[in-house]
């Protein structure tokens, strides 16, 4: 499986005045930092430019030399998220055993993303449809192709020859969302299981749905 290529293929470009690469990360972790406090805070209308980079300890001058907009800084906020699922399906795709095993990584990794980014998660949710038509496409094909190279996962764990890939599709969306209640449920959850607890029953029940048995698959 060749998982970068999802990241290759990824985002948009968002122009900028500076050309040290590095200088450029860092000030847009900056950014998407403080964009995730002011956007939970005031919600993504209500905030301004001014408002980001306040709490940043950035002047718009600056801000404005490593993104256009606003807007630009959601769409980084949003695409981090997507960054995160693919980083935790390289990990698994790297990882020694058997395809099952792999499998089963990668449903525990997508989950302990869910579970450490639920309140970005739960924002990107609430905000995407701020982004322009360009950068939304953009995001959810980047999306798509996570998607597409986990079922690459889903039918090595099986067997290619086991389910049509029609099935396999659909068996893939369904274990790749399902970890998403934590974010959008997570009120209804209960408050006394820990991080490992929600992972491992999680990971269980998907693996059994897919017909593999976690315990000794």
């Amino acid at each position: 499986m060749k998982a970068a290529t999802v990241r290759a293929n990824a985002a948009r470009s968002i122009g900028t005045n500076t050309k040290d690469p590095e200088l450029i990360r860092d000030r847009r972790d900056q950014l998407i930092r403080a964009a995730l406090e002011v956007f939970q805070e005031k919600g993504f209308h209500a905030t301004t430019v001014r408002d980001i980079g306040r709490a940043a300890g950035l002047t718009q001058g600056t801000i404005y030399n490593y993104v256009r907009s606003k807007e630009d800084i959601l769409f980084l906020v949003c695409d981090r998220v997507v960054a995160e699922y693919i980083e935790s399906m390289e990990r698994a795709v790297a990882a020694t055993g058997d395809p099952a095993a792999r499998l089963r990584e990668a449903l525990r990794g997508v989950t302990r993303v869910m579970i450490e980014q639920s309140s970005t998660i739960l924002l990107v949710y609430h905000e995407s449809h701020n982004l322009d038509r360009r950068s939304l496409h953009g995001l959810l094909a980047r999306v798509q192709g996570w998607i597409n190279q986990f079922e690459e996962l889903v039918a090595e764990g099986l067997g290619r020859d086991r389910l049509p890939k029609a099935k396999r599709g659909l068996l893939t969306n369904i274990v790749t969302f399902l970890p998403t209640l934590i974010a959008l449920r997570g009120w209804s959850l209960p408050k006394d299981l820990s991080d490992d607890q929600y992972t491992d029953g999680l990971v269980e029940f998907m693996m059994r749905g897919l017909g593999l048995d976690s315990a000794n698959g």
